[in-house]
């Protein structure tokens, strides 16, 4: 029960946030943002605080069923720490984006194009510090037919996504930051997504002796 401590305070903090604060909240509220941060989407502040407070519902549930049910489950007790960091940091991510679609429905003008990337980029660092950590699965990490066929290809897959996680996240936090340039971010995730998928096929072709 003590591993659920954290995520379930988050909720709660965040429900009474939404409690106290929805009386003099606006009627459209701003509920997702753009990759540079620009609200792309409305809602009203009921639809707003119901998808708010569901997201992060629904994350909690994951992380609390997902060890149970998947077919490499005794994989988890060998990260079981690095689990509930991941799950945290994602947890503390949307409780802030919660907390940031109040203020704005509140009213307060906000420096979404910054903030946004900002904590995008803080969580990539997170993922790529602690990925490497983590034991194969099917919910958690990089998972497709390569890095599953083969607890090698796994390891090493991760310690390459490590890399290519934390450099995105740095870039992605400084645009915030800085503005290094126009619709930097997109494709910057592409890649972070792209990359390791394109690494481990080749190790599988090299490992399976399919080069050339």
């Amino acid at each position: 029960m003590k591993k659920h401590i954290f995520s379930l305070s988050l909720i709660l903090i965040n429900l009474l946030v939404w409690v106290i604060a929805y009386p003099h909240i606006s009627d459209q509220v701003p509920i997702h943002w753009s990759s540079s941060g620009e609200v792309d989407r409305y809602a009203s502040k009921m639809e707003a605080m119901l998808t708010a407070m569901g997201l992060l519902v629904v994350v909690y549930i994951l992380m609390a069923v997902t060890p149970k049910v998947d077919p490499r489950k005794k994989n988890y007790r060998m990260f079981s720490k690095t689990y509930d960091i991941l799950i945290n940091a994602m947890m503390v991510l949307f409780s802030l984006i919660n907390i940031l679609m109040v203020l704005s429905g509140m009213g307060y003008d906000l420096p979404t194009s910054s903030i946004v990337p900002v904590l995008v980029g803080a969580l990539l660092i997170i993922i790529g510090n602690y990925l490497p950590r983590v034991r194969p699965n099917f919910f958690m990490g990089i998972k497709n037919p390569w890095t599953l066929s083969s607890d090698a290809i796994w390891k090493k897959t991760h310690r390459f996504g490590a890399k290519v996680f934390t450099i995105a996240g740095i870039f992605i936090a400084a645009d915030g930051l800085f503005t290094i340039g126009e619709n930097v971010i997109l494709p910057i995730i592409l890649l972070t997504v792209i990359a390791p998928y394109v690494y481990s096929y080749m190790l599988f072709r090299k490992e399976n002796g399919m080069n050339g």
